[in-house]
C-alpha cells in the first residue's frame, strides 16, 4: 500500500488544489464550529493542506497529521506541518479525528478498522468526507490509480455507528450522514483537464460526495 500511494502523489497531477476542496473544507468547518481549544487528527493526510486550510478556518489548534506515505510526510515537514508517520507518537486522543476520500480505499477488513481508528483516537468527534456509490460513477468508473469502492449513504451510517458502539461504550452518540455536490455556489473552476474529468466523474456530481459524522452529545467541544 505504501508504494502504490507514494507513485500516486508523486504524479503532479494528483497534486492539484482546487476549488471544491475548498467547498467541501468550508463545509465541514461549519459542521464542526469554531474551537480555538480543540485538537485535530486528521488520518490519511496527503500532503497536508486539507487540515492546514481546516484548522485555519477553525481557528484551532495545529493539527496532527498522521500519514503511511514517506513522500509526503517529509513534504509535510518540510512545509513545517505536524506529519506523523509512527502511531506511537500520536496524542491518546484528540477531539477530533476526521479524514478526506480515505476509507473507500480499502476492503474488508481494512474498511471498517480505518474507520475504527478514527474512533480509536476520538474523544467527540469523528467526521469523513468519501465519495458517494451512484450509478453514474459505478458506470464510468474511478479516475484514481489507486483503487476505491465508495460508500452508499447506508454504508457509512452503519460503519459510524458500528465503530461508535465498539469504542465509545455506552456513550449516547449523534450520527449524521448528508450528500451534496460541492460544486453548487462554486464561482470558478480551476483551468485544465484534470479537472473537466474530475468535475465529469462524480466529485462535483449532485450527490457526489457523503458528509458523515458521529458526535457524542453533551460534548464539550461542540460548535
Amino acid at each position: 500500500m505504501s508504494t502504490e500511494w507514494s507513485s500516486y502523489w508523486q504524479d503532479v497531477h494528483n497534486l492539484r488544489w482546487t476549488v471544491i476542496d475548498q467547498e467541501v473544507l468550508e463545509r465541514v468547518a461549519n459542521t464542526l464550529g469554531w474551537g480555538p481549544e480543540r485538537t485535530l487528527l486528521e488520518i490519511g493526510a496527503g500532503r497536508g493542506i486539507h487540515s492546514k486550510q481546516l484548522f485555519e478556518m477553525m481557528r484551532c489548534e495545529s493539527p496532527d497529521l498522521y500519514e503511511v506515505c514517506p513522500e509526503t510526510i517529509l513534504y509535510m515537514k518540510r512545509v513545517g506541518l505536524n506529519a506523523i508517520g509512527d502511531e506511537s507518537e500520536l496524542k491518546d486522543s484528540y477531539d477530533i479525528a476526521w479524514s478526506y476520500g480515505v476509507p473507500e480505499h480499502f476492503e474488508e477488513p481494512m474498511r471498517q478498522e480505518i474507520i475504527d481508528q478514527h474512533f480509536e483516537r476520538s474523544r467527540d468527534w469523528v467526521l469523513l468526507v468519501i465519495p458517494r456509490n451512484t450509478w453514474f460513477r459505478r458506470a464510468v468508473g474511478r479516475q484514481d490509480r489507486i483503487p476505491a469502492r465508495d460508500f452508499t449513504d447506508e454504508e457509512l451510517r452503519r460503519r459510524l455507528a458500528d465503530g461508535a458502539g465498539r469504542h465509545w461504550g455506552g456513550a449516547e452518540v449523534e450520527i449524521h450522514v448528508e450528500s451534496f455536490c460541492p460544486l453548487f455556489g462554486v464561482r470558478h473552476i480551476p483551468l485544465g483537464w484534470y479537472n473537466v474529468v474530475d468535475r465529469l466523474v462524480g466529485w462535483a456530481l449532485p450527490g457526489g460526495l457523503l458528509l458523515g459524522w458521529a458526535r457524542r452529545r453533551g460534548s464539550a467541544s461542540g460548535p
